[in-house]
């Protein structure tokens, strides 16, 4: 016997839209009761002695005759700055905005004072309550400022750093193009190790510095909030960069220029966190940690020149001009993070921008693979694949043992 089928009924009037806002107004009515009860409730489980009422001192400045120490709250209270010391001496100090410290909020205290150059240094913030927080200072370097030479210091290491090596490494080109199929599939394959390693050691530094954020901030919420945005956008970006490749076929492997720019771009967002910690080194006055970060990132990124140049070098030729835009995608980024960890203090971007280079590499590293599964001999378990994927991660692990 046949039976009709019910229609669901759509649609319907104030009544039924209320009905399903209901569930959201009950929701709002039990939170706000719990809040309204104060205490009433979690006294019943007892209670947890208070935070610390300590500041975090985020950065120590020298410069002429005057100390600059930039706090941040990170307690749920305010906090109010009672007594500053430098090598356990009490100083006058002022601040550049109220002497309490709202949840999260910031102020810089500024210390008249006469310091050495290379002399040590401690810095110590007291709250109110009595609290301690100290900095140790190794080597009193003055802090340079926001002017021409700075910012020129600053893009020439971030180039060096950034667009000479991914250029140097890209001169393997001709080498590529002259290559058997099975070694080229072994390079495509060292491309997709590359950035696993890339991918993997952003991920580590990106968890690194969200667990020394306040626990507002931090969290791996926001380190997968990055990787799921840049993830996402290169998928878009990718599957635009197919359509216009393929005559509308959005499947498509990408290969060729395409393939070779999205390598680039994660590249990019990778080496943008290398000019981060580049510039904070030195603005930090960790003269010497600068300088062998500008070394090993230099022999470092060689290879990832190496990874964009593998994917074009069995299609057409690429003019000088696809060349050099590529190196910039790849390199430039650099600068700009040397500029931002030289003349900024915030670490929330920083583990946004290693976020960022985590989705951002692991999308490439989809798309390398889709490229070697249908062009490569043997697919994706083919020995020569297989051995050059471990070749790319070996590589990245042995020139990373130089800025490790």
């Amino acid at each position: 016997m046949a039976t009709d089928a019910v229609e669901p009924v759509r649609g319907g009037g104030w009544g039924a839209r209320l009905l399903a806002l209901l569930p959201i107004l009950l929701l709002i009515g039990v939170a706000s009761a719990y809040v309204s009860s104060g205490s009433a409730i979690t006294d019943l489980i007892g209670t947890n002695p208070p935070p610390a009422d300590e500041v975090e001192i985020r950065r120590v400045e020298f410069h002429p005759d005057e100390i600059r120490v930039l706090v941040r709250n990170p307690q749920p209270e305010d906090i109010t700055v009672a007594v500053v010391t430098v090598d356990d001496a009490i100083v006058p100090f002022t601040t550049d905005g109220p002497g309490t410290i709202g949840r999260l909020r910031s102020t810089t205290i500024e210390i008249p004072y006469t310091w050495v150059e290379d002399d040590p240094y401690t810095v110590g913030v007291t709250s109110s309550s009595g609290i301690q927080t100290t900095f140790a200072v190794p080597a009193a370097v003055e802090t340079p400022g926001i002017d021409g030479g700075s910012i020129g210091g600053y893009a020439l290491i971030g180039f060096l750093v950034g667009v000479v090596p991914v250029a140097l490494g890209m001169l393997w080109l001709p080498s590529l193009r002259r290559a058997d199929p099975r070694w080229l599939a072994a390079f495509m394959a060292l491309t997709g190790g590359l950035l696993t390693f890339l991918a993997i050691d952003a991920l580590f530094e990106a968890l690194a510095l969200q667990a020394a954020l306040p626990g507002a901030l931090g969290g791996p919420g926001l380190v997968l909030l990055g990787a799921a945005v840049s993830y996402l956008g290169l998928s878009w970006v990718a599957h635009r960069l197919s359509r216009r490749g393929a005559a509308g076929a959005a499947n498509a492997p990408l290969a060729g220029l395409a393939l070779a720019t999205m390598v680039a771009i994660g590249i990019g967002l990778h080496n943008l966190g290398e000019g981060l910690a580049i510039g904070s080194s030195f603005a930090l006055g960790q003269l010497a940690l600068g300088s062998f970060l500008v070394m090993g990132f230099m022999v470092h990124n060689v290879t990832e020149g190496l990874g964009i140049a593998a994917p074009i070098a069995e299609g057409r030729r690429v003019g000088l001009r696809h060349l050099a835009g590529l190196a910039l995608i790849a390199g430039a980024p650099a600068i700009l993070g040397a500029w931002i960890g030289g003349f900024l203090t915030n670490e929330v971007l920083a583990v946004l921008f290693f976020s960022i280079a985590v989705g951002a590499a692991a999308q490439v590293v989809v798309e390398v693979g889709r490229y070697i599964a249908r062009r490569a001999p043997g697919g994706l378990g083919s020995g020569w694949v297989v051995g050059g994927f471990l070749a790319g991660i070996v590589v990245m692990y042995l020139t990373g043992l130089l800025v490790g």
